[in-house]
């Protein structure tokens, strides 16, 4: 290993080290999340919630959902509403996609909608 290599593991290392305490609180504040959230899922389920409350719900889930256990959580409460509000749950799993899952929209007809997130200006 040359020099500049050494060099540039070493400043890598440190990044890393410097992200961890972001890191521990990301980590804490999606714990908090699922405790949060999943009592109020198993409300929500067990009843006819109004679309307002399951917009609310929703929304406040989405900002979470790169969390395996709260997009569990989100998938819960889409399929207990599909039937009762298709175009607003349609909205939020497409909203889902676009944040946290941008490929599976790739080739589709929903592959306009990645303009919205500057899909491509990534690339």
């Amino acid at each position: 290993m040359d020099n500049q290599s050494k060099n540039i593991d070493e400043h890598v290392d440190e990044m890393v080290k410097g992200l961890e305490p972001l890191i521990q609180s990301m980590k804490a504040l999606n714990n908090e999340a699922v405790a949060v959230y999943a009592p109020l899922v198993d409300d929500i389920c067990s009843q006819h919630a109004t679309l307002k409350e399951v917009e609310h719900l929703l929304d406040y889930m989405l900002g979470f959902a790169g969390d395996d256990r709260v997009l569990l959580l989100f998938k819960r409460v889409c399929r207990a509403y599909w039937q009762t509000y298709p175009e607003d749950i349609a909205w939020y799993i497409m909203e889902y996609r676009k944040w946290y899952d941008p490929e599976s929209l790739v080739g589709t007809e929903y592959e306009y909608l990645l303009d919205e997130i500057g899909y491509w200006d990534e690339e």
